[in-house]
């Protein structure tokens, strides 16, 4: 990730109305979570939007440790005070973004294991656009994707949210293998342990290309990938 150009690393400040020195940072985080507010008004919400539109290409460009409120403010030409009138810190701001972004990747996903998408359809041309999608769903905000990965071993709040969108693709997952095998379309009979493991290997080899896309070329691992899935659901793959 890009770092920024300043002789030393700007620090996250709090607002100026944050109280003295002698405050605990607790104390702080308290005063500053009250004051977050939700925006009724019409140019009050346009300021939040572009507060997260402008963290975003922060986080984007410079990555989450480098990236300061101060940072979000200049980008988004608005006051640290204003920033904090809206989230209580760049961990509040990066927190709803991320979400916004699995949610869209998870989207993606869970309407391409719809029904109407593999009616008629040979199963095998329909897992191998399954995964492409995934894959493709990995070019959504790749550089705050690959935060979330850094984050996901630090932060419980980043790994819970992340779980909680893994599990509901792999249900969407399970649903499809479950009418497939109703079908006699699969040879796996463990339909719950089968969605695991594709669930886990999709999302481990779509990220891993996501966070070093020269490692391997990306149609060949489409193609690779699709493969393995074929062979290991559906019986006599050529």
């Amino acid at each position: 990730m890009r770092r920024s150009s300043g002789s030393a690393k700007e620090a996250d400040p709090p607002p100026a109305a944050a109280g003295g020195a002698g405050e605990s940072a607790s104390t702080l985080r308290g005063d500053r979570s009250e004051r977050v507010r939700v925006p009724q008004q019409a140019r009050s919400r346009r300021t939040r939007e572009r507060t997260l539109e402008a963290a975003a290409i922060c986080f984007e460009e410079l990555g989450y440790d480098e990236t300061t409120t101060a940072a979000i403010a200049r980008r988004a030409g608005i006051s640290v005070g204003s920033v904090y009138d809206y989230f209580e810190d760049k961990r509040a701001i990066l927190l709803e973004l991320l979400h916004d972004t699995v949610e869209v990747v998870a989207d993606l996903v869970v309407q391409g294991l719809a029904a109407e998408q593999w009616q008629g359809a040979d199963p095998k041309g329909s897992v191998r656009q399954l995964i492409r999608l995934v894959f493709t769903a990995r070019q959504v905000q790749p550089g705050l994707q690959r935060i979330l990965w850094e984050r996901f071993f630090k932060d419980p709040e980043f790994r819970a949210a992340m779980e909680a969108i893994e599990a509901r693709v792999r249900g969407a997952i399970e649903q499809r293998l479950s009418q497939l095998r109703a079908e006699g379309l699969v040879r796996v009979s463990d339909v719950r342990t089968a969605a695991f493991v594709i669930q886990v290997a999709g999302e481990w080899i779509s990220s891993r290309l996501l966070l070093a896309p020269e490692s391997v070329d990306t149609e060949a691992a489409i193609e690779t990938c699709s493969d393995m899935f074929c062979r290991f659901l559906f019986p006599n793959v050529d």
